[in-house]
């Protein structure tokens, strides 16, 4: 078998621990923290945005790390920021200690198990197949937020919660070493070409790596992260305020989470057909088709009638989710190149951040000040129109290539 299918299992392993640990979990870690601090609920959620701030100045400077030195490296890095994080919450004594361990600690985890080296990792070994096997990695993610929220509230309940986080933090060293243990950087370092094909008569110089200042010279670039950064701050107030929502149209709790179930259920297939797919069509007809089917979920919430509308609007949702992150990392494989992966998904972070954190918040202000959310989705509907019309001004080549 081609050793490139074991690092996909590399991949889908260490997103889901980063991803079901610390962002799906977050909630769930929260709650016993704040009851021990007796912390408000905003000073609850300022973990969650240290570390995404954290992790918007960071990701440039990580992501060229990435390009020049060892992905094993980087991403042994990554495990042990994540444990030693758990570890050292468990030891806080004040809620002001929450912040700091997940600005220094979590936010390498994030960064260092998460996208930016999963997929710059796929990026190098696979060509053809690329989208598919982005696809399938990033389903760790849904996997990891469907299991490891349960199984932390399980631990919290059965043990103290210090010792809980303890427990959390061996463990996610305990699956993450031996996954990180097995990646290689290249497959020129094992002999191998991308996809297991045979390397080609005429190998000749492979593309170099682009530097910042050209990369941030590039129009590319720029439509690729405002793209990307209209489409995240959209789902994620969208996510955010969810559950608000659903309870403001008159369904009730259970209701509500049933909503997020069937969005990260469809998130899971859309992940794996969008994968299919990207490797087959012009990667901004997948971007575009996510576009839509967010712009039709908010119609949906906006319309609908029927708590039936409801769930074909959170599919809808979850079907675009689970397409943004395989379409995305195939579309900056195809225009920047694989040598250059990690350097321009990290340049992207603090661009599409803003936005990310922008969205929720400015939804429940739109909520509180009309009594409704349907001025926050009807402008979202706008927002991703925007989006869309930029999508035809990406010249899909790559870097340095004649336009075609």
């Amino acid at each position: 078998m081609f050793y490139g299918w074991f690092l996909v299992g590399v991949a889908f392993v260490v997103m889901m621990v980063s991803s079901g640990a610390i962002m799906y979990s977050y909630s769930v870690v929260a709650v016993p923290l704040g009851e021990a601090f007796e912390s408000s609920r905003m000073a609850m959620m300022l973990g969650i945005t240290a570390m995404t701030l954290a992790g918007g100045v960071l990701s440039p400077f990580l992501g060229g790390m990435i390009d020049r030195g060892s992905l094993r490296l980087m991403m042994l890095l990554g495990a042990v920021g994540l444990a030693l994080g758990y570890v050292l919450l468990s030891l806080t004594t004040a809620s002001w200690q929450v912040p700091i361990v997940y600005a220094l600690f979590m936010a390498l985890g994030m960064n260092l198990l998460g996208p930016l080296t999963a997929s710059t990792l796929l990026a190098r070994w696979f060509t053809r197949k690329r989208g598919l096997v982005l696809g399938i990695a990033a389903v760790g993610t849904s996997v990891g937020g469907f299991l490891l929220p349960p199984l932390i509230q399980w631990l919290i309940d059965s043990f103290a919660w210090r010792d809980a986080l303890r427990i959390l933090g061996i463990g996610s060293l305990l699956v993450t070493l031996p996954a990180v243990w097995l990646v290689v950087n290249r497959p020129e370092d094992k002999g191998l070409s991308p996809d297991g094909d045979s390397p080609p008569p005429d190998v000749g110089t492979p593309p170099p790596q682009i530097s910042t200042a050209a990369l941030l010279r590039e129009r590319n670039f720029w439509l690729v992260a405002l793209v990307m950064s209209l489409l995240f701050g959209v789902y994620t107030a969208l996510l955010s305020n969810l559950v608000p929502f659903a309870l403001d149209t008159g369904a009730d709790a259970e209701g509500a989470a049933l909503l997020i179930s069937v969005l990260a259920l469809a998130g899971i297939a859309g992940k794996l057909g969008f994968g299919a797919i990207a490797d087959r069509v012009d990667l901004r007809v997948g971007l575009g088709s996510a576009i839509l089917l967010i712009i039709f979920g908010l119609a949906a919430y906006l319309l609908g009638d029927s708590y039936t509308v409801l769930l074909l609007g959170s599919g809808a949702l979850g079907l675009a989710a689970g397409g943004m992150l395989p379409v995305w990392g195939a579309l900056l494989a195809v225009l920047f190149g694989a040598p250059s992966y990690g350097r321009v998904m990290g340049l992207m972070g603090p661009v599409i951040m803003p936005l990310t954190l922008m969205g929720p918040p400015l939804a429940g202000m739109v909520h509180d000040a009309t009594g409704s959310y349907s001025g926050a989705f009807a402008g979202f509907i706008v927002v991703l129109l925007v989006g869309l019309s930029l999508l035809p001004f990406i010249r899909m080549r790559t870097y340095g290539q004649p336009v075609f």
